[in-house]
């Protein structure tokens, strides 16, 4: 008998967390205005965590650090990163502050910490359920 009262309070306090979240969004809404909650950003984090295979998180750049690598690499960000991430990387533009979630400032610990594999899949594969879109194509790119 005690184990079904226990059953029964989860069960009760469950229904009740979720009538009161859902309270919530209908008086609020859900705006993109709204900065993320704690659950929002941890949920985002692991998004983008689930969205690299584990096969990829050590992969090497095919891409060599040539000075016309680089320059290429400035050239791409500034015509399709930039507009949400900044020409410095803070995220700080229209669009990436508009999105939600909003762009990451990419020259915090969080970003840098990202291995080369991480951020090539990245990039490469877009993040669902974010702004980030896939700028890949099907196959991986060779080393140049």
């Amino acid at each position: 008998m005690e184990k079904r009262t226990f059953l029964l309070s989860i069960i009760a306090a469950g229904v009740a967390g979720a009538a009161a979240v859902g309270w919530m969004a209908i008086r609020r809404g859900f705006s993109a205005r709204d900065n993320p909650s704690i659950v929002e950003t941890y949920v985002a984090k692991t998004a983008r965590s689930l969205s690299i295979p584990a096969s990829e998180r050590n992969a090497k750049n095919p891409f060599a650090p040539t000075p016309e690598v680089l320059n290429v690499a400035r050239s791409h960000f500034a015509d399709h990163c930039a507009i949400c991430h900044g020409n410095n990387g803070s995220g700080k533009t229209e669009i990436g502050q508009n999105l939600y979630p909003k762009a990451p400032d990419m020259r915090l610990p969080d970003t840098q910490r990202l291995t080369g594999g991480e951020i090539y899949s990245i990039i490469h594969n877009g993040i669902r359920l974010t702004g980030m879109p896939a700028w890949g194509t099907e196959e991986k790119d060779e080393a140049s």
